[in-house]
C-alpha cells in the first residue's frame, strides 16, 4: 500500500469540498437541522417528562450523525467520482481500489470529527448537554459506530458497483431505514417481538442500549459494547470480501466502465 496515493485522494476531496456547496451541506447544514430540530422538541418533553429524556435524545441524534455521516460519506465520495466520470481514470492511475478505499474512509473520519465538534458545541450552547459527560464510553461507542459504518458504506459501494449509479441514492437512505430497529430513541423491548429480534444482531442497538445505561444507571455496559464490536468485526469482514468479490467481479466482466 502506497501512503503517498492514498494522501492524494485525501488532497482531490479536500479540494473538492472546497468549491462544491453541498459537500458544506452534508458536513454542516444537515447535522446542525436535525440536532436542532430534534433538541428543541426534546426540549419541550423534556419538561413534562424530566431531563433525562432530553439527554437521551440529544446523545442519541450525536451518535447517530456518527454512523450516518461516516457511512454515507463513503458512498457519496465513490458516487461524486462516478458523477465527475473520474472513477475509470483514477483506477486506471497507479492508484489501488485499496488504496482509494482507504483515501475515502481517511476523509470521513476527518469530516466526521469536524461535525462532531460542531454538533456537540451547539448542543452544549442550546441544551447544556456536554459529550465529556459521556467518559471513556464516548470513544467506545464511537469505536462501535465507525466499524459498522465502515461494513455498511463498503457493502453500498458494492452494490453500486453491482448494479451502477442508479442504486447510488441507496448510498444515502439505507442507513435510516435501519433507524427503528437501531434503538436510537427508545429502548429495544418497545419494539413488537419480531423487531427485538432483528435489532439484536444490529450492532447500533447495543451502542444506543449502552448509552441510555450510562445516563440512567452511571456506568458503562462493557457486555454490550463487546457482543456489538464482535457482531461489527464480522460483519466488516464479510463486507471487506464481499466488496473484493464484486470488484473482481465487475472489472472482469467489463461493468466498470458502464457506471461513467
Amino acid at each position: 500500500m502506497n501512503f503517498n496515493r492514498i494522501a492524494a485522494i485525501v488532497v482531490r476531496h479536500y479540494f473538492l469540498t472546497l468549491h462544491q456547496m453541498e459537500r458544506y451541506f452534508e458536513i454542516i447544514l444537515f447535522p446542525t437541522m436535525a440536532l436542532l430540530l430534534m433538541g428543541f422538541l426534546g426540549k419541550y418533553v423534556s419538561s413534562l417528562q424530566g431531563n433525562i429524556f432530553l439527554s437521551f435524545l440529544v446523545g442519541g441524534i450525536i451518535l447517530w450523525v456518527v454512523f450516518e455521516k461516516v457511512n454515507t460519506d463513503i458512498g457519496i465520495s465513490f458516487m461524486f467520482e462516478i458523477w465527475e466520470r473520474n472513477i475509470v481514470n483514477l483506477l486506471a492511475s497507479p492508484i489501488t481500489i485499496l488504496e482509494f478505499m482507504v483515501g475515502i474512509i481517511l476523509i470521513g473520519l476527518v469530516k466526521i470529527l469536524f461535525t462532531i465538534l460542531l454538533v456537540g458545541i451547539l448542543a452544549s450552547v442550546f441544551y447544556g448537554f456536554s459529550l465529556t459527560s459521556l467518559g471513556l464510553g464516548l470513544a467506545l461507542f464511537w469505536v462501535n459506530l465507525i466499524l459498522f459504518a465502515w461494513a455498511f458504506g463498503l457493502f453500498n459501494v458494492s452494490m453500486v458497483l453491482r448494479f451502477g449509479h442508479t442504486v447510488g441514492p441507496l448510498t444515502w437512505s439505507i442507513p435510516w431505514l435501519l433507524q427503528p430497529v437501531a434503538a436510537v430513541f427508545y429502548p429495544v423491548e418497545s419494539l413488537p417481538s419480531f423487531l427485538q429480534s432483528v435489532s439484536r444482531v444490529v450492532p447500533l442497538s447495543y451502542v444506543f442500549e449502552g448509552l441510555r445505561e450510562v445516563f440512567v444507571k452511571g456506568n458503562f455496559n462493557y457486555s454490550f459494547f463487546m457482543i456489538s464490536l464482535v457482531l461489527n468485526l464480522v460483519y466488516l469482514s464479510l463486507s471487506v470480501l464481499f466488496f473484493v468479490w464484486i470488484f473482481k467481479g465487475v472489472k472482469k466482466s467489463g461493468r466498470l466502465v458502464k457506471l461513467i
